[in-house]
């Protein structure tokens, strides 16, 4: 594992610091400005997140974003180093969260991979820019855990797919273009080798979208239907049956790399100004032995997860797949995550539970919501079941269960 950065890398993070400066000055205020303004902008705009976009196509136009993707298909050949850097910068300022991230992080990279040379010029351009947003359709309300028991059917009729079925806990479904989903096209093929990979448009007629309100209030999840929904055979991706491993390359892809650890730094930041600013009987929370034990094992954690992350990394430099660190990395970030916000309600105490529309309420209710967002990040993505499994067969090499 290397974990220093070349000369080389070490200007491309200077010229990047100098860019984010230009562009942001003090911080992620300015992006949101630009955002805004594209939001109300008087140009005739009618796409209600056209504020939204405006934050990663201006990454794009400077060549931020789809960093390790081919050029021809509007990536810039970086290294996978350099967009270890990237990350660390702009977690550095706070920069706004990117609308695309699902396009950007899982199925931009699986095209790149998997895709036909078509459906990269098709659907790549488009996710750098942010034209198109995608959803992933995996899961099923009986088919979560083992998500090689899916049902949603798609049945061969001349040059199309005829889909029927359901998924759920679909991620920002009520506002994706596009949606990539796993389909069983032989139901008589054994239960991982009759498994298609398609992609939908999600204005096709037939899909139905019923947004799931969380625990905490908001609405990211949703379930969707499919009735008769016609899908032309062109976006099947790879073989037909052959979903099943281009799957897996989507959610190594998902699990794999550093966004995840910048979140929780920034997660540890918020947390730590907290419980700077809160009282606790005649000093500050923070100065408490038990606060600053927790937030130091919190620091240890992301750290050792940021290490993890230098270690993926090299694999993928040195031309190998994620592999199960992916899982490892997964699983342990879902715990960190959970335990910080278990923290952050401790250091509240009585105030914990209050709403955010009351006076006294901290952090407008962040950490209230945060606590039942946590669960959502155990479940996607893969539930911490399943990767406590995949770390099982992988990494300890203990013997898979016999299937049904």
């Amino acid at each position: 594992m290397d974990l220093s950065f070349s000369e080389e890398d070490e200007a491309y993070r200077a010229e990047l610091r100098q860019w984010l400066q230009d562009n942001l000055g003090g911080g992620g205020e300015n992006a949101n400005a630009m955002m805004k303004a594209a939001e109300s902008g008087g140009d005739g705009v009618e796409d209600p997140l056209a504020g939204a976009r405006a934050w990663p196509r201006k990454l794009h136009e400077a060549g931020y974003v789809g960093l390790a993707w081919p050029k021809e298909y509007g990536g810039q050949d970086a290294s996978f180093t350099q967009q270890v850097i990237c990350a660390d910068e702009m977690a550095r300022v706070r920069t706004p969260p990117l609308i695309n991230t699902i396009g950007l992080s899982i199925i931009g990279p699986t095209l790149v991979q998997h895709g036909s040379d078509e459906q990269k010029k098709r659907f790549l351009p488009r996710i750098l820019r942010a034209d198109d947003l995608w959803c992933q359709g995996f899961s099923e309300p009986e088919a979560g855990s083992d998500l090689a028991s899916l049902r949603c059917r798609a049945e061969i009729d001349g040059d199309e797919f005829v889909v029927n079925g359901q998924k759920v806990w679909t991620s920002l479904a009520t506002i994706s273009d596009w949606i990539f989903m796993l389909v069983r096209t032989d139901p008589d093929a054994p239960k991982r080798e009759g498994i298609s990979y398609l992609l939908a448009d999600m204005k096709t007629p037939g899909i139905t979208v019923r947004p799931l309100r969380n625990a905490a209030g908001g609405i990211h999840f949703s379930e969707v239907f499919f009735d008769n929904v016609r899908v032309p055979r062109e976006n099947l991706v790879g073989e037909l049956n052959g979903g099943w491993q281009i799957a897996r390359s989507s959610l190594d892809h998902e699990r794999s790399g550093l966004s995840g650890v910048v979140a929780l730094e920034e997660t540890l930041g918020r947390l730590w100004r907290m419980a700077s600013r809160l009282d606790r009987g005649d000093r500050k929370a923070v100065l408490e032995p038990s606060t600053r034990r927790a937030l130091a094992q919190h620091w240890i954690e992301i750290e050792g997860l940021r290490h993890l992350g230098f270690r993926t990394l090299s694999n993928q430099i040195a031309g190998k797949p994620p592999g199960a660190g992916s899982s490892v990395g997964k699983l342990f970030a879902s715990e960190v995550r959970s335990q910080m916000t278990r923290t952050a309600l401790r250091i509240e105490g009585p105030l914990a539970p209050i709403g955010k529309r009351s006076p006294h309420v901290v952090d407008r209710g962040r950490w209230h919501a945060a606590y039942f967002d946590a669960l959502a990040h155990s479940i996607g993505g893969g539930t911490s079941e399943i990767m406590r499994n995949v770390i099982a067969e992988k990494v300890l090499e203990l013997p898979r269960p016999a299937e049904d």
